[in-house]
């Protein structure tokens, strides 16, 4: 079962840097649906609940982006922006968090 997830919520105030691009392909026929950008929290700028005296903070955190063009040019290494983004989280204790995005934006250019 899966829940509706703010997507653009929670990543405002985090940068996004690209550590990979690979193909998305359908779990069942392998067919080519886009592209998968692997993609860290590089920053997080977020003000977040301190719970049990724990500072939360999602800094370094990967997240893998489903992005519905095959032809996606992304460096690694860029600092992108998610364009329409969506999320959905699922699982037994809805920890894991599934993104699909329309398009993305670089920001900056690896440096290099």
């Amino acid at each position: 079962m899966s829940k509706f997830f703010d997507t653009p919520a929670f990543l405002r105030g985090k940068r996004l840097e690209v550590t990979g691009v690979s193909k998305w392909l359908d779990y069942d026929t392998k067919a080519t649906l886009g592209s998968k950008l692997a993609v860290i929290i590089t920053e997080d700028n977020t003000v977040y609940p301190v719970k049990d005296g724990e500072v939360i903070n999602n800094k370094y955190q990967p997240i893998a982006v489903k992005v519905r063009k095959t032809d996606l040019n992304v460096p690694v290494g860029a600092v992108v922006e998610l364009i329409s983004p969506t999320g959905t989280v699922y699982g037994q204790y809805h920890n894991q968090l599934s993104i699909t995005a329309d398009d993305v934006k670089v920001i900056s250019a690896p440096k290099g």
